[in-house]
């Protein structure tokens, strides 16, 4: 039961942020029942989250400035709705209604400084995975342009991984030159990152989410300033 309560409040973010973005002139959910103030503060950092996560994927500069919460989030989300319904007995409607209004309360504009202010309290609750390397981030940006260039020529956002992929390739051989790699080892080095790459997206033993890619195209973005 616990599981598939998770997985219905994580399934919640997009719709969640989409609600707040897009309708925001709907009518307020009705009133729920009285929660604690340690319950409350929870349920606006993961609102906040759901927000923000969805203003970093439609590029929001100030969004951006934070790290990926696309994943973490959500898992963040689906961990306090769980928590609330088990231990308060609210409904999941009633559960969606209270983090509905708190995102509302928030709006877009006031979305990143309450996910900052929470962000320790994501760290602690859904700690962080250690961030991609820059060979690993190289790899990662090349592969996925490859991906989609095979599924869609024109998509603009080949070109834009392809230059994020090489603005790295300093960094990245750099940072296994220091390790004492030379010119050889170092492009070993960068095909074993792309086999990895590979293999996870063909649902091998590796694994990567939605923040990792972030993480490097932020990286990538570092590269250029």
């Amino acid at each position: 039961m616990a599981v598939d309560m998770a997985f219905l409040f994580r399934s919640m973010v997009l719709a969640l942020a989409g609600l707040v973005l897009v309708a925001a002139n709907q009518p307020i959910p009705p009133a729920v029942p009285a929660i604690t103030v340690q319950d409350q503060h929870d349920v606006r950092c993961a609102a906040a989250f759901a927000v923000v996560a969805t203003l970093q994927a439609r590029g929001d500069k100030n969004a951006l400035s934070l790290p990926p919460l696309a994943i973490r989030g959500k898992r963040y989300l689906g961990l306090v709705g769980e928590r609330l319904a088990t231990q308060t007995g609210l409904t999941g409607d009633a559960v969606r209604d209270l983090l509905t209004q708190a995102a509302r309360s928030i709006g877009p504009a006031g979305a990143a400084d309450v996910a900052r202010s929470c962000l320790g309290e994501l760290d602690t609750v859904v700690p962080p995975r250690p961030a991609p390397a820059a060979p690993a981030c190289l790899a990662m940006l090349d592969i996925y342009a490859q991906v989609l260039e095979s599924r869609d020529p024109g998509d603009p956002i080949v070109a834009r991984l392809r230059q994020e992929s090489a603005a790295l390739s300093a960094a990245a051989h750099a940072l296994l030159q220091s390790h004492g790699l030379d010119d050889a080892g170092q492009a070993a080095a960068i095909a074993r990152e792309r086999a990895a790459v590979r293999a996870a997206l063909s649902g091998g033993a590796a694994t990567l989410d939605a923040d990792d890619f972030a993480q490097c195209r932020q990286l990538a973005a570092a590269q250029t300033r």
